[in-house]
């Protein structure tokens, strides 16, 4: 960091060879993300293959019939191509000392820019090229010179920027391609270096141009021209050929390198802008757009004049737009006598449009009402072009469902409205949520991207919106046709067939997608605990387990805007494992600690009532907390007590005996609650009802590393000790680099060898211990595969060999009842000895590693 605040303490810098004026201060690490995002995601193919990929395969046929190479022999003869030297005082890059030679300064980028700049002029005022036939005689497009001034609208300051030559305003929203100049001669190390750089301008054009389906960018390397295009998927590098040659006397061996590559530079300036990405280039400027389907594809068209069929467009909902994957843009708008929302998303062709779920979804009862509710009305949706590089442009024209939940919160916190009334929206806002979303599995759908920005509140009614990620479920346990449609259509067959036709899926490839592979969707922050580790199974729990993420953030009073050393712990978001993790710990004592989320009850009895039901609904198997099992396929299971706190009747008949979603894990062994961590306790009872307190009270030394510290009453400094249920098997980085020996420490530090006296002497030789953590390790590994082996291990100690003196660092676990009866001075029946409390020793003469 030091590093980047010297970059930009001086007016001009030099940094990693590309020159930079006042930029901003995050420029270095906004690149250094994309560049990150944009890995392993770049491909390399010849221009024919980038032809085909971008769609283009006819009308380069036609340009290839149509304009042959001599029609640029011309420019060749005439030296146009030859770079000059460039004129004194105009280079972009960083002043020349008064010792630079000549060869320094005629190898600046200005001499690159001025030699194409005047190539492009050259291209346009040739008679011979006026001789083509119409549509290929004149270049479309005009060039900005930006090397000294940014482009309107944006932090960007490219060599040139290309736009239409009717466009009077000149900004970013209306760039069609950009051009940029570099010294390097080397393709390789150029991409790699100016990569960022590149990402940053495309990333710049996809916010402002909504209809942009890629994103061409031609680099300039020495005399070789390349092109570069940013899609949806990736991006794409490949080479035209040398445009351009150092000397007069390089035109006789390089003419043949030049005329083709010049040719294909021609090609590319006479494209239309629909050709280059842009399918309108007028929606960023527009007040009426008119949406029409021409040849079963949808059309959106710029009108000057308002009609009954046109839409009055206002202004942008800030959405954040990623370099790569799925984007939308959203605008505010009239329809007739309505508010409505336009949202205009780019999405996957192997995914269900937005639409179609939204037609499956508003599909009739027998009553003729939706089947569900919850969701906003649809006016219009349609596709607005398809499979371009495997991404469509579609568009959804719905009912303005109001403000965010957690804006909405916010305001009626800021209104001073009772807090009792706050807690009634509240429990409106998630029953009405639970019952769009069970009504929605009903119809085999789930969401499957719940966040605050997806669920608004207007009118006092409560809307779940952009289903763009949802999926059509498929339980293997019934044919396909029948699982989606059961509900939907009595010709279920049809129903496919004309859903299918409507919007040009290919049936099969869509629904092979979903079930082979379910994508990992959802915004990371509100992710339930399998998604955020990666599990791949995914059910209605998932959904649910996202919405309590959401209310918990529209009722807390943290600062949204602090980072994330600065949040409460539950929503502290480092990395998706890391998240997980620390929520499993979080949520695994027996009352939800509402400050751990930023939450304040003030004392409400309903509130914690249904955070809490919500938390035993989501985290617990009767008495028995899940949260270890969340790290693999867990199937949970439908508490009808718990869910009653939350969900309506009509929501738990809906969920109650759906499928997989309330069937335990067969003969799983159970690793959490009171049997776990002490195994030779007799069985409790299981209530639905009330669960018993499972905190267990752990002599804590003040230096110990794990949790707080606190006073008790009787002097003695006292923890809860919380959450053990999976510390065996927690990722710690150790065990992650050495499997067998950092399982072997943590048995050791669990081993319950405070029930054995203490000797004084010296410690066992490190060889010894070593031997004894082997031992260890290869008793857990033979324990896997057999339920019930953890807690055995965990009962009966380590082999022999291990430290001799335990501190708080490595402090044995006791079962609930050994600790009762060492606090009692009772004799423990495992040893027959009477145990005493000692003050943990601050020595730590054990062998840690």
């Amino acid at each position: 960091s030091a590093a980047h605040h010297s970059v930009h303490a001086t007016p001009s810098s030099k940094v990693k060879g590309v020159y930079y004026e006042h930029e901003p201060a995050t420029l270095i690490p906004r690149r250094g993300k994309l560049v990150r995002d944009l890995h392993n995601k770049g491909l390399s193919p010849d221009f024919i293959q980038l032809v085909v990929n971008l769609g283009l395969v006819d009308v380069h046929t036609a340009y290839e019939a149509n304009v042959p190479e001599s029609a640029f022999e011309s420019l060749v003869d005439n030296s146009l191509v030859v770079r000059p030297n460039p004129a004194p005082g105009t280079s972009k890059v960083k002043p020349q000392t008064a010792d630079s030679s000549e060869d320094e300064v005629h190898e600046s980028e200005v001499a690159y820019v001025d030699t194409f700049k005047r190539l492009l002029d050259s291209l346009s005022s040739s008679t011979t090229i006026a001789t083509l036939p119409p549509d290929y005689r004149k270049t479309l497009y005009v060039c900005k010179d930006n090397q000294t001034k940014r482009v309107q609208g944006s932090e960007l300051k490219p060599d040139l920027a290309l736009y239409r030559e009717e466009n009077s305003t000149r900004d970013i929203s209306r760039v069609q391609i950009l051009f940029e100049a570099k010294q390097h001669m080397n393709e390789e190390t150029a991409y790699k270096k100016y990569l960022g750089q590149f990402a940053d301008y495309a990333l710049e054009i996809w916010k402002t141009q909504p209809l942009r389906t890629f994103v061409p960018l031609l680099m300039l390397l020495g005399c070789n021209l390349y092109l570069a295009v940013f899609t949806r998927r990736g991006y794409y590098t490949t080479t035209i050929g040398q445009v351009m040659c150092q000397r007069t006397s390089d035109l006789t061996s390089c003419r043949d390198d030049v005329l083709p590559a010049i040719r294909t530079l021609w090609f590319l300036l006479t494209l239309p802008p629909s050709n280059i990405g842009q399918l309108n280039t007028s929606i960023h400027s527009f007040n009426y757009v008119d949406i029409k389907s021409i040849a079963g594809q949808a059309v959106l068209e710029v009108v000057p004049f308002p009609s009954d069929s046109s839409i009055e467009v206002g202004s942008r909902i800030p959405q954040s737009i990623p370099i790569v994957g799925r984007c939308a843009h959203l605008f505010k708008a009239r329809y007739g006598n309505m508010d409505v929302v336009l949202k205009i998303s780019s999405t996957p062709i192997n995914r269900l449009p937005e639409g179609a779920i939204y037609e499956v979804l508003a599909t009739k009862d027998d009553d003729s009402n939706p089947r569900v509710s919850g969701i906003p009305r649809v006016h219009s949706s349609g596709i607005l072009a398809n499979n371009i590089d495997g991404y469509r442009v579609e568009y959804v024209l719905m009912k303005d469902c109001g403000t965010t939940v957690v804006k909405y919160f916010d305001e009626l916190r800021a209104s001073k409205l009772p807090a009792a009334d706050i807690v009634r929206e509240a429990r409106k806002c998630v029953e009405s949520v639970m019952e769009t979303l069970a009504q929605a599995r009903h119809v085999s759908v789930l969401h499957r991207d719940l966040s605050p920005g997806n669920i608004a509140i207007k009118g006092g009614r409560t809307y779940v919106i952009d289903w763009g990620y949802a999926k059509l479920l498929c339980p293997p346990s019934e044919p396909l046709d029948v699982v989606i449609f059961k509900h939907l259509d009595k010709n279920n067959d049809s129903f496919k067939t004309d859903l299918a036709s409507r919007w040009g899926l290919d049936w099969d490839k869509v629904m092979s997608k979903e079930t082979n592979k379910d994508p990992f969707t959802g915004t990371s922050m509100y992710m339930s605990t399998q998604m955020l580790l990666q599990v791949k199974r995914r059910s209605i729990f998932n959904d649910i387990e996202s919405v309590f993420y959401v209310i918990l953030d529209a009722l807390s009073t943290r600062d949204r805007s602090a980072s994330a050393e600065d949040s409460p712990p539950g929503f502290a978001f480092f990395a998706s494992n890391i998240t997980a993790f620390t929520r499993i710990g979080l949520l695994g004592c027996d009352r939800l600690c509402f400050a751990d989320f930023g939450v304040k009850t003030d004392g409400s009895q309903a509130l914690e009532d249904m955070l809490c039901g919500m938390h035993r609904f989501l985290f617990f198997s009767g008495d028995r907390y899940i949260g270890g099992y969340l790290r693999d396929e867990y199937e949970r299971q439908f508490d009808r007590v718990a869910a009653a706190s939350f969900m309506n009747a009509a929501t738990i008949q809906l969920l109650d005996g759906e499928g997989d979603a309330v069937k335990p894990a067969p003969n799983s062994p159970q690793r959490c609650g009171p049997e776990y961590l002490a195994p030779n306790a007799p069985e409790q009872p299981v209530a639905s009802s009330s669960r018993p307190h499972m905190e267990l009270q752990m002599p804590v030394h003040r230096d110990s590393t794990i949790g707080d510290s606190s006073s008790s009453d009787d002097g003695e400094n006292t923890r809860p000790l919380k959450n053990v249920a999976n510390v065996l098997d927690s990722p710690t980085p150790r065990a992650s680099q050495n499997r067998g020996r950092g399982r072997a420490i943590v048995a050791q530090k669990l081993a319950p060898r405070t029930l054995a006296p203490r000797t004084r002497g010296v410690a066992k030789p490190r060889a010894q211990a070593r031997s004894a953590a082997s031992t260890t390790s290869s008793t857990l590994r033979a324990s896997n595969s057999e339920p019930g082996n953890d807690a055995t291990i965990l009962s009966g100690g380590v082999a022999e060999g291990g430290s001799r003196r335990v501190t708080t660092r490595s402090s044995s676990l006791l079962s609930a009842s050994s600790v009762k009866r060492s606090r009692e001075g009772e004799p423990d029946t495992t040893t027959g000895r009477r145990l005493k409390h000692k003050k943990p020793s601050s020595q730590m003469d054990v062998d840690s590693t």
